[in-house]
């Protein structure tokens, strides 16, 4: 009976070690207005995982001191226990969240640190049993609420500890949480509810916060563990002592993360270092924080911090490899032979090297497959690895009196296929024309291009269309603000119909037109070798949806393009619309408030029919120089169709969005096909006998003196196809040009 009652009085004892406040300052009403915040003995997180420290007042911490149900009578050595971090292997159920630790980058134990003044400032809070006396710092204060214990569970005052550890305390009359808060730490709480949240992060308690003479009320190890507060027990003395001392964390990035060249990579740290309290970081100390390493191997880099109460960090180490010095690329090429005549072909074999054979960039300076003016000529190669290290080689060669090639000849028989060549002799104009057989085919098209510069929201094309049809968009964006274009289809019909979006291409938005049409066709014509993309979606009468998703995907900014061709094929009729506006808004929402907008009178809207357009050539071409002109509205006429949003009248004025098939029945020997544009700036792309060929592959065809090689035939006579489309934000119309050339 005495042993029972000696543990009873200690189990009495230690519930009177809360710290309690005044009724005046801890008034609580229904709406729990103590603001007192902690964490649980236990936690159990959102995906059930459980975490905390091993609360004192439970069975599962019989080895806690604090535990009421040890008998104070008995010998116990004083025990320090860290609610960061419990003893154990840190994997059993029961803990409380402890600090994060980074595996990659482990802080050493073992690392020197920095001289820490003897009598290091250190923050004490001593809890007396069995009295309401505390000593913070030697420091007598009241205790106001003991502690206490409920359901096997020791709970303690929170605005009491928290306080004297430097938290603010309040309450959240919207969420009905009290609230602890020091820094970028916050902790909530509720009334009788064991949930609680740890910055955002929901956790369970085993037992529920609640008022005990309008005092909030929360578990001892919970409070401890959420604040980060050792402690230890010494049941001689009849005494709780905790540590306030919060020491802040180093914490630091390096880049670059890898590829760290010594003597040449420069290294630069930033800073991530943290006090959990919110105090100000006033001293740092670095070791190896060298901004070039000048030696290869493992380098370790150490950073130590200093918070306004004097508190160090433990120390945190990063270690880095530094690789051997980057060596620079060596640019060396050779030629077939050092003396040429004008007119005969220059072959180059670039040898450069690189120790990581990443050369990225070459560099001519003189560099041609022919010269046609005698004398000394001085070639010059850089090369550049993708570090920036640069390389350079320069050959001389002689070029003799004697011709072999006239200047056009020459670059018509050796001007790679896809390059381009500029005539100093142009006669295009001259050369006949070939006479042919146009055929339309049925295909309708839809192109909306006016107005092609927006400066506004609004609607840009409408029509109703059923079965087969080609979109053609190109717009750019002028206004002061984002803009997206979308396209969307509508089911008008009292039954559901279908759409199916097949071949694609699409390019944008960036701010080089005649480059993002080019792009477009390139990958519509991609699309139609790969075989369609027969993409079906299922519309229900009066519904609306957004159609080719990739046009919409990325918003416009001021100055940008968007350009897209693709083929959509509807089993019934559907009303089509184009429409751009801004990122923000819901385009299916507002759509029926935009206004439509008005054409410019430059650019093209309208839908037309018969955009398939079948050219073929039947006799022999290439045994003397002549020409196929397209989309001039004289030897190939422009389509004319109607502007279906307005009823206007529209003509497809350079034939843009039409798909020709060019058939050459027979071209002969040694015969040179090139593309010649006479309106301006041209960037196209073809597809001859099933290969695509860019005219030109770098660059643009910027005038009437330059063409682009897109097939030569061989020794024998050939057929061939040509698929060709003219592209948006290029200029018609254009030429296909056929010559003799000699046999080499």
């Amino acid at each position: 009976m005495k042993v029972f009652k000696t543990a009873l009085l200690s189990t009495f004892i230690i519930a009177q070690l809360c710290i309690g406040l005044p009724v005046s300052a801890e008034a609580a009403p229904s709406g729990d207005k103590s603001q007192q915040t902690t964490y649980n003995e236990t936690t159990t997180q959102t995906d059930g995982t459980t975490t905390g420290t091993p609360d004192p007042g439970t069975d599962a911490n019989k080895q806690n001191p604090t535990d009421p149900s040890i008998d104070p009578t008995k010998p116990t050595d004083p025990t320090t226990i860290d609610p960061t971090n419990p003893t154990g292997n840190g994997t059993t159920d029961g803990q409380e969240p402890n600090g994060k630790v980074d595996p990659t980058t482990p802080t050493d134990p073992n690392t020197s640190g920095p001289d820490i003044p003897a009598g290091s400032a250190q923050d004490i809070l001593v809890v007396m049993m069995n009295s309401d006396k505390m000593y913070h710092n030697d420091q007598e204060i009241k205790a106001l609420q003991p502690l206490t214990v409920k359901n096997g569970i020791s709970y303690i005052a929170l605005r009491s500890i928290a306080e004297q550890a430097g938290f603010e305390v309040k309450y959240d009359s919207t969420t009905k949480e009290t609230i602890l808060k020091s820094g970028q730490q916050e902790v909530r709480f509720k009334t009788n509810s064991a949930a609680y949240r740890i910055d955002g992060k929901s956790y369970t308690a085993k037992g529920a916060a609640y008022q005990q003479n309008n005092v909030f009320m929360v578990p001892l190890t919970a409070i401890t563990s959420a604040l980060k507060i050792p402690y230890t027990v010494d049941n001689t003395a009849k005494k709780i002592t905790m540590n306030l001392t919060a020491q802040p964390t180093a914490e630091f990035t390096v880049s670059p993360t890898k590829d760290i060249f010594a003597e040449q990579t420069t290294v630069t740290y930033q800073d991530k270092s943290a006090d959990p309290r919110g105090l100000a970081i006033v001293q740092h100390r670095w070791e190896g924080n060298n901004d070039i390493f000048m030696e290869p191997g493992q380098h370790t880099i150490t950073h130590w911090v200093m918070n306004a109460n004097g508190v160090w960090s433990e120390p945190y180490s990063v270690t880095i490899t530094v690789r051997p010095k980057n060596l620079p690329p060596v640019a060396f090429f050779e030629t077939d032979k050092d003396t040429y005549k004008m007119g005969e072909l220059v072959t180059f074999s670039d040898q450069s090297t690189d120790d990581e054979d990443a050369i990225t960039k070459r560099e001519w300076t003189n560099k041609s497959i022919g010269y046609f003016e005698p004398g000394e000529k001085t070639i010059t190669l850089r090369v550049t690895d993708r570090w920036g290290q640069v390389g350079e080689f320069t050959k001389k060669i002689t070029i003799t009196n004697e011709t072999l090639y006239a200047h056009d000849e020459f670059f018509r028989m050796y001007t790679p296929v896809g390059d381009k060549y500029t005539l100093t002799n142009n006669d295009i104009l001259n050369m006949p024309k070939t006479p042919f057989v146009s055929t339309d085919m049925t295909q309708t098209l839809l192109r909306s291009n006016s107005p092609e510069s927006l400066t506004s929201e609004g609607v840009l094309f409408r029509d109703t269309q059923q079965g087969e049809a080609r979109f053609l968009i190109h717009h750019k964006n002028i206004s002061s603000q984002n803009l997206k274009v979308y396209a969307i289809v509508t089911n008008p019909n009292p039954e559901p119909t279908t759409v199916t979006i097949r071949d694609v291409g699409f390019a944008g938005p960036n701010e080089f037109e005649a480059l993002t049409g080019k792009l477009s066709v390139e990958r519509y014509f991609k699309s139609l070798n790969a075989g369609s993309l027969n993409h079906t979606i299922t519309l229900q009468p009066g519904e609306s949806k957004v159609i080719f998703d990739e046009l919409s995907a990325q918003s416009m900014k001021p100055t940008h393009v968007v350009s897209l061709m693709g083929d959509v094929y509807s089993d019934l009729p559907v009303n089509y619309q184009v429409a751009a506006i801004n990122p923000s808004k819901d385009i299916l929402k507002s759509l029926p408030n935009l206004p439509l907008l008005p054409r410019d009178n430059v650019h093209i809207r309208g839908t037309y029919e018969n955009a398939d357009r079948l050219i073929e050539v039947k006799q022999v071409v290439g045994e003397k120089p002549s020409r196929l002109v397209f989309a001039d509205n004289n030897d190939d006429l422009y389509l004319n169709g109607v502007d279906n949003s307005n009823g206007m009248p529209s003509i497809n004025m350079g034939n843009y969005g039409v798909m020709y098939t060019i058939r050459l029945n027979h071209v002969a020997p040694n015969t040179l096909i090139a593309f010649n544009g006479r309106g301006g700036i041209y960037k196209g792309i073809f597809v001859v006998n099933g290969q695509m060929t860019e005219a030109p592959n770098n660059g643009s065809l910027e005038n009437a003196n330059d063409s682009s090689v897109i097939y030569r035939t061989g020794a024998t006579e050939e057929n061939v196809t040509i698929l060709f489309t003219p592209v948006s934000g290029s200029n018609l119309p254009v030429n296909l040009l056929f010559y003799p050339l000699e046999k080499k």
